[in-house]
């Protein structure tokens, strides 16, 4: 009876009702509750709740065994993922009441379950809730957005259609144009100047193709105060601006002021101009310098020859035996002849080089021969001052692929500096070392040295350096030994100096190894 009684209660109830009774939980529900169980209808009655929702029994079944102990229990909203629609689970919200319900005895034997299916009213709240929550971070990062518009370095600015009248600007923009008012008026209302220098018509241009355009040290002519307007350069984009069905309905406008950079660059280009022609005239005076120059050593030298020739003859007694007063006169119009005919030889020779006309006759040359024989160059003059000279040897091994005559005039050159600059008694040596891919000749002396200020301008032309107590006859033009580094640079060396005023100076002359001689080597070791 008392099943039956609650079977006809349920039946008649318009909310949906389910009772389960007995222990297997057996399933009597009313048509309200078909919605719910859905394509589990109506194999669901007469079969215990267990099987038909196994998918929830972790849910029911401790919900259940305290009811059947004597509790009401009432849930809201509860979330149950049910498998209604032929196997697909869904999260289903319902508001539930279970209720116990007793037997013929009076014990309990059943629940009755009354609910209301409320997953709309939940996904209706929870997407209101979640659409609140996105307005609320929408308008967060809207604020943000807005200062790093407001802040940004580059100018900003929205301008919208027809009539181009400034939506949005940043303060980037508004220095650029001299802070005056933007906001709702028009580019012909707010910035009268700029209408006939064509960028109204660009922005026209952006909004007919929907292509952005980009402008790169643009010219703009601003009035940005009470004087008279303001030559600016500009880099700047004209982006479209497009609503949400595509059209577009304005242009962002942003970039820079690249005023002093262009100016900047402007000023380097004409100093870069004027560097180039200075250059161009240097050069154009440097060879006719040195077109001078040679000219005249060849128009000195004639006459020069002619002096020492006929110095000569006179000291044969071409005319008649001269006595010693005669002797040493003629001796001494040719020894300045000599010195004179030196210096226009080596004013020929810079002038050559200057010009590019030295040839250089390269071929490998084995190095410890060639310093030998500089001993029968230097030797008369090593003895008018009463010096030692030394030779400390080269590796036999020491190939350099060099003209050999440019080589013996270097070296001759360097010797004669280091006899003329040292004084009596000193000592004045040659040496020869190798290394990896080089070959390294020095020349070293006992003299006075070279001041540390001074050593950097020994190479220049035209530099003669204080080599203290040096007669100044001897000091010549300066171009011995700037003839000397640009003959080594063109055999593909360099010309070193070391010095310690005090106790002397050497020069070293570094030439790369000879091709040949450096595979043999490799051979060899191999």
């Amino acid at each position: 009876m008392a099943l039956r009684s609650t079977v006809d209660t349920l039946l008649s109830s318009a909310f949906a009702n389910i009772v389960l009774w007995g222990p297997e939980l057996i399933q009597l529900y009313n048509d309200a509750y078909v919605p719910i169980i859905g394509v589990k209808h109506p194999a669901a009655l007469g079969h215990g709740n267990r099987e038909v929702w196994p998918e929830v029994w972790e849910i029911n079944g401790p919900i259940f065994e305290r009811v059947l102990g004597g509790e009401t229990i009432t849930r809201e909203d509860a979330l149950y993922p049910l498998a209604r629609r032929g196997g697909a689970v869904e999260d289903v919200y319902l508001t539930l009441s279970y209720t116990p319900v007793r037997g013929d005895d009076g014990e309990i034997a059943g629940v009755l379950v009354t609910m209301y299916e409320t997953t709309a009213r939940v996904q209706a709240q929870a997407m209101a809730e979640e659409r609140a929550r996105l307005d609320r971070e929408l308008e967060v990062e809207r604020t943000r957005l807005e200062e790093v518009f407001r802040q940004a370095p580059a100018f900003l600015a929205v301008l919208r259609t027809p009539d181009w009248r400034f939506e949005l600007v940043n303060d980037a923009y508004y220095q650029l144009v001299g802070h005056r008012p933007l906001i709702g008026r028009t580019v012909a209302e707010a910035m009268p100047e700029v209408m006939d220098q064509g960028f109204v018509q660009l922005l026209d241009v952006v909004v007919r193709t929907g292509k952005p355009y980009v402008g790169r040290e643009i010219a703009v002519s601003l009035q940005r105060g009470a004087g008279a307007p303001e030559e600016r350069f500009l880099d700047f984009v004209y982006q479209p601006l497009n609503d949400g069905e595509g059209r577009t309905v304005g242009v962002v406008a942003h970039g820079h002021d690249v005023t002093e950079h262009t100016l900047a660059r402007r000023d380097i280009e004409m100093a870069r101009e004027f560097a180039e022609e200075a250059r161009r005239e240097a050069e154009e005076a440097n060879h006719a310098k040195s077109a001078f120059l040679a000219a005249m050593s060849h128009e000195l030298r004639t006459p020069l020859n002619a002096v020492t020739g006929y110095s000569d003859l006179l000291l044969i007694g071409v005319r008649g035996e001269l006595n010693d007063g005669q002797r040493e006169d003629v001796e001494r119009i040719k020894r300045s002849g000599q010195y004179l005919l030196g210096l226009i030889n080596d004013m020929l020779n810079f002038a050559k080089l200057e010009s590019g006309q030295v040839e250089f006759r390269l071929e490998d040359v084995e190095v410890t021969p060639l310093l030998e024989g500089m001993a029968d160059l230097i030797m008369p003059q090593v003895h008018a001052k009463a010096l030692q000279y030394r030779f400390d040897g080269c590796p036999d091994h020491a190939v350099v692929h060099v003209d050999p005559e440019k080589l013996r005039q270097i070296l001759l050159n360097l010797l004669a500096n280091a006899v003329k600059f040292t004084e009596s008694g000193g000592e004045v040596t040659l040496r020869c070392r190798c290394g990896g891919d080089s070959v390294r000749m020095s020349v070293h002396d006992t003299g006075r040295g070279i001041p540390a200020d001074q050593l950097s301008r020994v190479f220049d032309p035209f530099v003669q350096v204080d080599r203290h107590l040096t007669p100044s006859s001897q000091q010549g033009v300066g171009l011995g030994l700037s003839i000397s580094r640009d003959l080594a640079l063109g055999m593909g060396g360099k010309l070193e100096a070391e010095s310690t005023v005090g106790e002397g100076s050497a020069f070293t002359l570094v030439l790369p190894v000879a091709r040949t001689a450096a595979e043999g080597e490799a051979t060899d070791e191999a």
